[in-house]
């Protein structure tokens, strides 16, 4: 699309060398189709991500609107920089493209972005793509498959204890089962500052959450699970915090407790302002680089789930 903006100079660069007004207006035409276009929103798509062995197999289908799709699969949640190699094509039909990327990485976050013609609108998808069998499990319907044990963590279904593992080791541990089991978040409010701004901004989290199709739980530092995000008092940073699926950490990041789980979102209800934000770079940098995600705005929780 730059060579609108090229032809649209060259016609104007003609029509004053010539002092030909005609010759000058036509420049209007290529200047009118680049906004025509950068007025556009970029194509939607929707992808589909499967671990086979060592590669990733990926189904992108794209809209109808003209764009640029780029594909590549993250290090990490949140990392700006390909473990994999890129894809890039062309959207200007509707159209479905397979691909089969090597990878390494578990899980593999596969990052589909689209862009409007001219670069002018960006839009973002990150899809999760665990381990799992290469072929699907056909299950009928309701039915359930045992799939693996883990240990137990506060919000677990008491009905998914593995009752013959505790006789045996007097340990906790879950069943897991492919079909059955959902999503599990884990929302942390730190409400030891600015408490209703935690309360307000864990609720908005667990709606995108919910809306993702994750089963959301409440655990408040020092306090433990609590049944709904409120400004709840006594919160402190003693004891382990829950793992789940996802871990999503709501509070002011001044003071944070920090998170020893796999899969973490920090969200920084003062990182809205300018100000906080920019004093607490070092601080993001430095979450970023262990491999977790940093926000100012539980909406933005869409990018990642």
């Amino acid at each position: 699309m730059r060579r609108l903006l090229y032809m649209a100079a060259l016609l104007l660069g003609i029509g004053s060398v010539l002092g030909s007004r005609e010759v000058a207006l036509l420049s209007l035409a290529p200047l009118a189709a680049f906004a025509i276009n950068a007025a556009l929103p970029p194509p939607g798509v929707a992808a589909e991500a499967r671990r086979a062995g060592s590669y990733l197999e990926v189904a992108v289908r794209t809209g109808g609107l003209p764009g640029i799709v780029v594909v590549w699969v993250a290090q990490r949640l949140g990392s700006a920089t390909p473990s994999a190699r890129v894809s890039k094509f062309a959207a200007p039909l509707k159209r479905t493209i397979k691909m089969r990327i090597p990878i390494s990485e578990t899980p593999a976050y596969l990052v589909v972005e689209s862009y409007n013609a001219v670069f002018t609108k960006r839009a973002a998808a990150v899809y999760i793509a665990g381990a799992r069998p290469t072929e699907p499990l056909q299950l009928a319907r309701g039915a359930e498959e045992f799939f693996e044990v883990r240990p137990y963590q506060p919000g677990d279904a008491p009905r998914f204890i593995n009752w013959r593992l505790y006789a045996k080791t007097g340990e906790l541990y879950i069943n897991k089962y492919a079909g059955a089991e959902e999503r599990r978040a884990v929302v942390v409010l730190d409400t030891r500052r600015l408490a209703a701004a935690v309360a307000d901004a864990a609720q908005r989290a667990a709606s995108v959450l919910a809306e993702r199709g994750f089963s959301v739980m409440y655990y408040v530092p020092g306090v433990g699970v609590v049944d709904k995000a409120s400004p709840t008092p006594g919160a402190r940073c003693s004891g382990a915090i829950p793992c789940g699926d996802l871990t999503v950490y709501v509070g002011s990041l001044s003071d944070i407790c920090r998170v020893g789980c796999p899969s973490v979102v920090y969200i920084d209800v003062a990182g809205e302002d300018p100000l906080a934000a920019i004093r607490r770079l070092p601080l993001y940098r430095e979450l970023r680089a262990s491999g977790a995600a940093v926000l100012t705005r539980p909406e933005d929780l869409r990018q990642f789930i």
